[in-house]
């Protein structure tokens, strides 16, 4: 499996008007010789679960029973901690590392010895833990505070060059540990920022995510690592959207090998893909994400002759029960999420659940 998925691409694929807007000269790498990806289904492992053994063997065992063949588990956390031992001495130094997989190696070795695909998922600039390390790293406020969401949650600022390369270095060493692909997560602004909270309208934020993905895939090709991104399921079509949290949808999609736009139906707004409320009709609100998604990509590469990411979104394996109008997830609600993927020409999904609580019945050939 791990030497089927061969997902290498060449950054010389982007449009002359995403380089035009730069103005940055891209590296010349020859474009290889590459198979065809096996497709991924895969699921979410926290590192809590990852890190325990029962509960691990557990998913193993459900693994080898259906028709998963990957695992996305949480490298850097949701709160800014490094989950295992990293052999880098600025991590080490910076002091974020709060060790939950004691054996990651081996943990990825048992995993590739049943043929699983595995991902690092690392949350990059919504970081509540390094403004106590590195404050001068944070997002700041016109009047020079460190910006704080609604939430609570402070956020790194995507310009800050250090960040960058910690973000990239955190990479390293998820390929250093065997892990076949990394994925970045908050790969974007908060949700609430406003151009008066920071002095950047949705231009300048557009503009600075593009260029760290386009600098951390430069030096994860030169890793041979393959790359992917999260990105907001309401990014794809909504300028609005993509302007507070500056995830351009067909921009980004030049610069790595897979988007993982996260779709969930809770997430849509009433009245999106003119569904009253996404949450009840998990296939129409699929089909009409993946819809968006395709008509978005093509503003990039209209006649689809130059590299670009394929699409491979996170599902909703969870039931919203905090939505007035919801619906219980269970198998059907989950398999007509996959065949509505499949139904727009794709075969590769990842499925969230926090809880790691699947519906395994739902992946059984």
């Amino acid at each position: 499996m791990k030497n089927t998925l061969c997902l290498k691409r060449c950054i010389l694929a982007a449009t002359i008007s995403v380089a035009t807007f730069f103005m940055i000269t891209t590296p010349a790498y020859a474009e290889e010789e590459k198979e065809d990806p096996s497709p991924i289904h895969g699921i979410y492992v926290s590192a809590y679960v990852a890190g325990t053994k029962n509960m691990m063997d557990d998913i193993i065992t459900h693994i080898d029973e259906t028709g998963i063949n990957a695992v996305v588990i949480d490298v850097k956390s949701d709160e800014g901690k490094i989950v295992f031992d990293m052999d880098s001495k600025l991590i080490d130094d910076l002091g974020t590392e709060d060790i939950l997989v004691k054996d990651m190696p081996g943990l990825i070795k048992t995993l590739h010895d049943h043929d699983i695909y595995v991902i690092a998922r690392c949350v990059a600039f919504r970081d509540p833990f390094i403004d106590e390390v590195k404050p001068e790293w944070m997002l700041k406020t016109a009047a020079g505070d460190i910006y704080e969401d609604n939430k609570g949650f402070n956020w790194i600022n995507p310009q800050n060059a250090e960040a960058k390369e910690y973000l990239i270095e955190v990479a390293r060493g998820c390929h250093a540990a065997g892990f076949d692909e990394v994925q970045y997560d908050y790969v974007r602004f908060p949700t609430g920022i406003k151009e008066e909270d920071i002095g950047m309208n949705g231009y300048g934020r557009r503009h600075a995510i593009v260029r760290f993905v386009m600098e951390a895939h430069n030096a994860l090709m030169r890793e041979n690592m393959p790359f992917s991104l999260d990105v907001f399921g309401t990014a794809i079509n909504s300028k609005a959207d993509r302007n507070i949290v500056g995830q351009d949808y067909a921009w980004l999609s030049m610069y790595c090998e897979y988007l993982s736009p996260m779709i969930y139906p809770s997430h849509y707004y009433e009245g999106s893909m003119g569904l009253d409320s996404p949450d009840l009709y998990p296939y129409e609100a699929i089909d009409g994400a993946m819809k968006y998604s395709e008509a978005e990509l093509k503003t990039v590469n209209p006649r689809g002759d130059r590299t670009q990411a394929g699409v491979r979104p996170w599902l909703q394996g969870f039931t919203a029960s905090y939505l007035k109008n919801y619906r219980t997830y269970g198998v059907e609600e989950v398999k007509a999420q996959i065949k509505a993927v499949n139904d727009n020409g794709s075969d590769s999904w990842i499925i969230w659940n926090p809880s790691c609580k699947y519906q395994w019945d739902a992946f059984r050939e």
